[in-house]
């Protein structure tokens, strides 16, 4: 099997298993609406509307969210939708979906991917040197430091920050990127410091590292030639920390910080249970694990020629 069709394998697996989350979001929503209608009719009867007002709350609810159609053509539907790029209408925000997300999303990773880069080459740098001069005084510092950030919540962090800039006066004022930014870097960075770090480890007692050193190499070039080895690892973690994040802490970022964001649309989606804008901010979340998937099959490739002797061998 070529490299190119070990990729293009990959490629039609994760493009298999967004269809297989969206198909699990269209049911998981599909299934609450009933409930839905039934709370909010329930609401009114307690408010002692008449007949007519709640078979206008029914009638409007079931044709909003075209609830008068079997499951399974709606399920078809949404399928053809997603396969052909038919945003559909948000009937929360009362536009179409391809509106509302847009520069949502872009507002998104305009925070996400720089922390993430950041978090990335400064806990791949501390990591990989902290090897280096393992049980030195600079280790001992990079892992007390490591520590420290595993036990601050991020929430807890913007709050703390903003503080600092806006009431003390200790710190610059820092507007939201600038604190959303932080707040995805030391989220990520503890993390990225002790995997660079354990990975590195594994690269320091080998034959190649003894014959440097035994070479009189500085330690920038040890760490270049560390940094080689450990690569695939930490490319790992990183995609997967990346994915992380924007299914977890971008909901506390944004709330905290008041970007409006993919996280706030998503929420309202969910209270409203407008199922186009769930399915399809799903999408974007889907759409980027799928891209990040396949570059690091590309980098992998492109790090380890094992792996591309393999494939063609193979």
């Amino acid at each position: 099997m070529s490299y190119l069709r070990f990729l293009a394998r990959r490629a039609a697996f994760a493009v298999l298993s967004a269809y297989i989350v969206v198909s699990i979001t269209f049911f998981l929503v599909a299934s609450t609406l009933r409930l839905r209608l039934r709370q909010r009719l329930a609401r009114a009867e307690w408010g002692r509307a008449s007949e007519s007002t709640l078979e206008s709350l029914r009638s409007g609810f079931v044709a909003a969210r075209n609830l008068d159609t079997p499951l399974h053509e709606r399920y078809v539907g949404y399928l053809v939708d997603v396969t052909t790029l038919e945003w559909g209408w948000s009937f929360a925000f009362n536009e179409p979906v391809i509106a509302v997300l847009d520069g949502r999303v872009q507002a998104t990773l305009g925070y996400v991917v720089p922390g993430v880069v950041l978090a990335v080459v400064l806990g791949v740098a501390f990591g990989l040197f902290a090897a280096l001069a393992k049980d030195s005084g600079f280790d001992w510092s990079v892992r007390l430091v490591s520590y420290v950030l595993f036990g601050i919540p991020v929430f807890m962090f913007v709050i703390y920050l903003r503080f600092l800039t806006t009431t003390t006066g200790v710190l610059p004022t820092l507007g939201q990127y600038t604190l959303a930014i932080s707040a995805v870097a030391v989220s990520l960075l503890a993390g990225q410091i002790r995997f660079a770090r354990s990975a590195a480890l594994e690269q320091t007692g080998r034959a190649f590292v003894k014959m440097l050193r035994a070479k009189g190499a500085n330690r920038r070039r040890l760490a270049r030639h560390v940094l080689r080895n450990a690569a695939l690892p930490i490319v790992s973690l990183s995609m997967t920390e990346l994915l992380a994040v924007l299914v977890l802490n971008i909901y506390i970022i944004e709330a905290v910080t008041g970007i409006q964001g993919l996280a706030g649309a998503t929420l309202r989606a969910i209270r409203d249970s407008d199922t186009a804008l769930v399915i399809w901010t799903t999408m974007v979340i889907v759409f980027i694990g799928i891209v990040g998937n396949f570059l690091q099959d590309v980098l992998y490739g492109s790090l380890d020629p094992r792996i591309r002797a393999d494939t063609e061998s193979g």
